[in-house]
């Protein structure tokens, strides 16, 4: 989705036609977030609190359970000096999906890990304005 479908998306009628920049990037902005790094220790209290962190470890140690692997990685993840994982990246977030997939963790629970890795990612007035205006001058919204 390009910012300008975003912004259609978002935005009344009215606001369109206002062609206010400011307004429109403020409507756009509220709820507006990224995915990005969950540190090692919130995911550790994240595990934690909802009694994963054992679940990891026991799989890892079974050489029989389908997510082996993942447990693995994951504990590389609380073992080491990483920053974290990062749910950005696609694989990191099916594996993720694994673990909701096999019912060791539940979708709340998953989504409240996703939580914990969302940051604010605004737009600015002039990105709005790019791409509200051709450049002819003409307005696209």
């Amino acid at each position: 989705m390009t910012l300008l479908d975003e912004i259609k998306a978002k935005c009344s009628p009215g606001l369109l036609a206002s062609r206010d920049s400011d307004a429109i990037a403020e409507a756009v902005n509220v709820g507006r977030v990224s995915l990005g790094y969950v540190s090692r220790e919130k995911f550790a209290m994240w595990a934690a609190k909802h009694y994963v962190r054992a679940k990891i470890e026991d799989h890892a140690n079974n050489p029989a359970s389908p997510l082996r692997s993942i447990a693995l990685a994951l504990l590389d993840v609380l073992r080491s000096p990483t920053e974290g994982i990062d749910l950005s990246v696609p694989d990191n977030s099916l594996m993720l999906g694994a673990w909701v997939q096999s019912g060791e963790i539940t979708h709340a629970q998953a989504d409240e890990l996703f939580a914990l890795a969302s940051r604010p990612d605004p737009v600015s007035e002039f990105d709005v304005r790019r791409a509200i205006w051709a450049d002819d001058g003409s307005y696209l919204a």
